[in-house]
């Protein structure tokens, strides 16, 4: 409405605007190629689930049930 009627009720607002969507639309396009990505390679795993796994593995300390490592005791 700025631009079309020649008035400013937007002050700064407007390139603010604009550029929040420049910034969502390329990270939607980012998230859409990893997805994209994901479904094409969900006969192996991916990284992150390589990730987690080795995670899980260096830290298997915390992921001890207590309760079961209390009543073993």
């Amino acid at each position: 409405m700025d631009q079309v009627f020649g008035l400013n009720i937007q002050k700064s607002g407007l390139v603010d605007t604009m550029w929040d969507l420049i910034v969502d639309l390329i990270s939607a396009a980012f998230i859409a190629i990893l997805g994209w990505g994901c479904i094409k390679t969900r006969e192996t795993d991916s990284f992150l689930e390589r990730m987690i796994e080795e995670f899980i593995r260096k830290n298997a300390y915390l992921f001890i049930d207590r309760q079961d490592a209390a009543e073993k005791d």
